[in-house]
């Protein structure tokens, strides 16, 4: 029988030395698990203290025991294996505070005392940055990146003429964009980790033999160094026909000679360029003129109630449009929400729209199944 502590379990009495951090499943609570009775094995079977419910987990998987007071853990021959701090195990090894284990792709942080993990809450915050340092390879491996697909719509007939690639990820504390990144940085992956991000996307879309126009995501940090290019020429080499527009965050721009370069050089390669967040910050109209991307997309701050919006801003908005399309940009009004706000973008002369009242960000499997994507549109629409 599994042995499994929730909050009402008192684990601040000091009766069990060693305790376990981790979830059970891959979208589970974190549990405080105490090695009560040592030898502890985990694996599938129910028969084991620890039973993890997931089919990368051998029957029995391993075990943990102890020896003159120290805490081992031995690996019982599983097929995916055993991991102490990323190395995988052979045999045995002895176990230290804050040690993370893994059985195959389930992680788990040893504790050398109760009180250090006193309760869930406590240990979600710990337990959570160790863990996703941890994992972070799998992140770049692309084994541990999910991602999704939010349709870009013609904002008159509500088809979908594009995509934007959106990352997710399952894996413990790197659920989010904001948390992967985050681990990214203190690692010195964040250029790394943008690629592979595309790649993936480009991948998955790939699967579904389907061609669609894919908006690709780059981190702020990659537009100072060359990798950039080089990773656009690896993705145009490695799927040739797949129509692409990177997305260039509009506050990231300082250079503008550089930016009007790369333009020219994405468009050699049959890419081109969107501007994202226009009108967050800095608004850089005379950049925008100069660098000429094939998209602008306006900031949800923009979108947000215009049609409750004073008439003059309504203006303003509806003149910035004018202005991007006489430059030849197409406008793309960002984070619609409401059949209100869709009308009020229709009125400003916006040709394409994208938010929630078109369609959630959603799976490969749902974005390019037809019936189920012309489904979600539909439903959004009325």
């Amino acid at each position: 029988m599994s042995t499994i502590f929730d909050d009402e379990t008192d684990v601040s009495t000091g009766e069990h030395r060693w305790t376990l951090c981790g979830r059970l499943t891959a979208e589970g609570e974190l549990h405080v698990l105490p090695l009560s009775k040592l030898p502890f094995r985990v694996g599938r079977r129910p028969s084991v203290e620890l039973t993890l419910p997931r089919h990368t987990i051998s029957g029995v998987h391993a075990e943990f025991y102890q020896l003159d007071e120290k805490l081992f853990l031995r690996d019982l021959k599983s097929t995916n294996g055993t991991f102490v701090n990323g190395q995988r195990l052979n045999g045995s090894c002895q176990l230290k505070e804050n040690d993370l284990v893994q059985f195959a792709d389930a992680p788990f942080r040893v504790v050398d005392s109760v009180e250090v993990c006193p309760s869930r809450t406590i240990c979600a915050d710990a337990d959570g940055q160790a863990l996703a340092f941890v994992q972070f390879d799998q992140l770049l491996s692309g084994a541990g990146i999910i991602t999704h697909y939010q349709p870009i719509v013609d904002i008159q007939t509500l088809e979908t003429v594009a995509y934007e690639s959106l990352i997710r990820s399952r894996l413990v504390g790197l659920e989010s964009p904001a948390t992967m990144f985050a681990v990214a940085a203190e690692l010195e992956r964040t250029t790394l980790l943008s690629q592979v991000a595309r790649r993936v996307a480009v991948a998955e879309c790939e699967k579904y033999s389907c061609s669609h126009h894919l908006f690709l995501n780059i981190h702020p940090s990659e537009l100072s160094v060359p990798e950039l290019l080089r990773s656009c020429e690896e993705l145009r080499s490695n799927h040739p026909l797949q129509p692409l527009t990177i997305e260039i965050h509009e506050g990231a721009i300082t250079q503008v000679q550089e930016m009007a370069r790369l333009r020219r050089d994405l468009d050699a390669l049959g890419m081109d360029v969107a501007f994202d967040d226009f009108g967050a910050g800095q608004s850089r109209i005379a950049e925008m003129g100069e660098v000429r991307p094939r998209y602008l997309k306006f900031d949800r701050s923009l979108i947000r109630d215009l049609h409750a919006a004073e008439a003059s801003h309504r203006h303003v908005i509806a003149s910035l449009v004018q202005m991007a399309e006489q430059l030849q940009i197409t406008p793309l009004a960002e984070g619609v929400e409401t059949a209100e706000e869709h009308a009020a973008c229709v009125e400003a002369g916006f040709v394409l729209g994208q938010g929630f009242y078109y369609a959630r960000p959603m799976s490969a499997e749902h974005a390019f199944n037809p019936a189920r994507a012309a489904s979600t549109l539909q439903e959004a629409a009325t």
